[in-house]
Formats: structure tokens, sequence, C-alpha cells
């Protein structure tokens, strides 16, 4: 038989965990189909057991739990959460600022390289690639040569002259320096430059010649500089070329100084012979035009004196009209003085005097 008061394995009752231990007596069944009847020694070994590993269980999760909250606590310190964090580093006025920025940027254009603008272009090009862009474009579009022409402005007589100076100047430092300067090899050497100068002397002169230039002493002043560099200043090579080309260049040079003398004959606007004369003399007095002439005239053998002559010839013209009117202005002075009246005035005057007779004064 089964005492009173048998509990499974230690396993209390439920009603056991609200009412005092004296009254488990009362609370037992020993008469209930459910409860195997096996010894009791059997039962009280399977219920240990059982309570054992329930109990092992639970404390190894409470311990899991444990290290967990450990780490949580290692990781964070106390008073920090990493939400509240980030919270901090995300400020609603940054937030509100860079989405600002953002908001701005987009609404910017997008920059992007552009060539420059050609007014730009052309004021950082050098001397040198200006020409080549005018002559490339001329070569592409040759229509346009004419408009360039008129629109273009009218260099100086000093720009013109450096120009020529420094073709003259390539001349010279290419002549060689241990030969000859007057050889055939110096000439060789510099015929290229030499030509490219005679070239630009020849468009020069064109270009200050009537009726392009009207003023003479703007024509005679370029030249003089022009003469000045051919005849005195060029080495005189033995090439017979050379001297060919020469004596060809200073003949139409020598044509050019009868050209622009003789432009005041030419004038329209000295009908009368006398007063062309006049402008020539003055003319050739203040530059001392002959004085030039005779100095060129002796180292181009004699390739200036149809120049000279002309300008003798008007020195003698004009001093033939000033000797003529100093003596018409004599004699007009001589007829005052004895009290005649001169000629071109007794003809200007007619009076008829038969009215004042004495006969017609009687019948009156």
């Amino acid at each position: 038989m089964m005492s009173a008061g048998f509990q499974w394995g230690g396993v209390p009752n439920k009603d056991t965990l609200h009412e005092p231990s004296h009254n488990t007596s009362s609370t037992a069944n020993p008469t209930d189909p459910h409860i195997p009847r096996y010894g009791s020694s059997s039962l009280t070994s399977s219920s240990s057991s059982s309570s054992l590993q329930a109990s092992s269980t639970s404390s190894t999760t409470s311990t899991m739990k444990k290290r967990k909250r450990e780490d949580s606590s290692d990781a964070n310190p106390a008073g920090h959460n990493p939400i509240q964090a980030s919270r901090k580093l995300i400020h609603p006025t940054t937030t509100t600022a860079t989405s600002a920025n953002k908001y701005k940027r987009s609404r910017t254009p997008r920059i992007i390289g552009q060539p420059l603008p050609l007014p730009r272009l052309i004021e950082s090009l050098d001397k040198a690639n200006l020409q080549k862009l005018v002559q490339d474009l001329i070569t592409i579009h040759p229509e346009l040569q004419t408009t360039m022409t008129k629109i273009a402005p009218k260099p100086t007589i000093q720009d013109s002259l450096d120009l020529l100076h420094d073709k003259f100047n390539m001349i010279i430092s290419h002549l060689p320096y241990k030969c000859d300067v007057e050889s055939d090899y110096s000439y060789l050497r510099i015929k290229p430059h030499l030509q490219e100068f005679l070239s630009c002397v020849s468009d020069f002169i064109l270009n200050y010649l009537p009726p392009l230039e009207s003023n003479m002493i703007h024509s005679l002043h370029f030249l003089e500089e022009v003469t000045k560099m051919i005849i005195h200043n060029l080495p005189n090579f033995t090439n017979q070329e050379f001297q060919y080309t020469r004596l060809t260049a200073l003949e139409q040079i020598a044509n050019c100084w009868l050209i622009v003398l003789s432009q005041a004959e030419n004038n329209p606007a000295n009908e009368k012979e006398d007063v062309s004369t006049e402008v020539l003399v003055k003319v050739i007095q203040e530059l001392e035009i002959l004085e030039k002439l005779h100095k060129h005239n002796e180292v181009s053998l004699n390739k200036f004196q149809k120049v000279i002559d002309y300008c003798n010839d008007k020195l003698e013209q004009h001093e033939l009209i000033m000797t003529n009117n100093n003596a018409a202005a004599a004699a007009g002075a001589g007829a005052a003085n004895n009290g005649a009246v001169p000629a071109s005035l007794s003809d200007l005057i007619s009076v008829d005097y038969s009215k004042y007779s004495l006969a017609n004064t009687s019948s009156i």
C-alpha cells in the first residue's frame, strides 16, 4: 500500500503552491487511475533526473542572457544610446542646409569648356600668327581680297620703311664671315632675301606714286630712303646677274623720281604753268633735291641724270618768270614816278571832250 502524502519526483501540485505544507496529506489521491502503480524508488529516481535536466536548461539559458547583457553593456557604456548618438550627429539644420545646397546645385547651369571668342583670339595672336591667319583666310576665300583691300588702313611711311629695313637686314645678316662680301658665293647665299627685298620695294614704291599719294613730300621722302638703301648700303656684288638686276632697279627708281616731281604739272588744280613751276621749285629748294640727286647719280652710273636735268629746267623756267615779273614791276614803277599813265589804264579811260568846245559853249 502507498502511504498518504506521496509526490511525483518532488514536483509539487498546483494546489500546494498556494497552500501550507500541512495540508498536503489531504490533497493526495491514492486511488487516481492515471497514476501508475510502480515502486517508490523507481519513481523517485526518474522524477529527480527530469528535474535536474530542467534546472540545467534554465540555468544555461539564464547564463547566456546574462552574458549578452554584459557584452552589450561593454560595447555601449552607461548612458550611451547609439540611436540617440546617431540622431545627435544628424542635426536638423545640417540636413536642411545639405538638402538646400543640393537643390541649388541642381539649378546651376553646367559649366563646360568653350573656345575663345574671335575678338579675344585675334587679340592674343602675335604678328606672325595674325599674318598667317589673314593669308590663309584669303587663300580659302579669295573673294574677300577686294573687301580687305578697301577696309584695311593705309600704312604710314615709317611703318613701310621699318618693314624695308627688316628685309634689308635679313640680307646683311646672311652674308658669310670668312669670304669676300662681293663674291659670287656671297650673292648666292643672299639671293632669296635680295629678291624678297626688291619685291617689297616695288610694292611700296607703287603705293606712294600719284594718284594714290598726292603729297609730293611724302613720296620724295620715301624714294630717298629706298635709293640710299639700294645704292649706298647694299653690297655691290660682282655677279653679272646682280649687276643687271641692280641697274634695272635704279632705272625704275629714277623714273619714279621723275613721275613724282612732274605731278605738279599734271595736277588739275594748277591750271597755270607758272603756279606749278613755283610749287616744284619750292619743294626742290626746301628738300635739297638736287644735292641728293647728284650723290645718287655719281654712284649709279648717271642713272639719275634725266631727273637732274628736269629739275634744272624747272629752276631755269622759274628764274626766267621771276626776271620777267621783276622787269614788268620795275617798268610800272618808273612810269608812275614820271606821271605818265600806264598803257593799261589809258586804254580804260575814254572821255568825249567835243561837248566842252568853245563853239558849243557860245551857242548855249
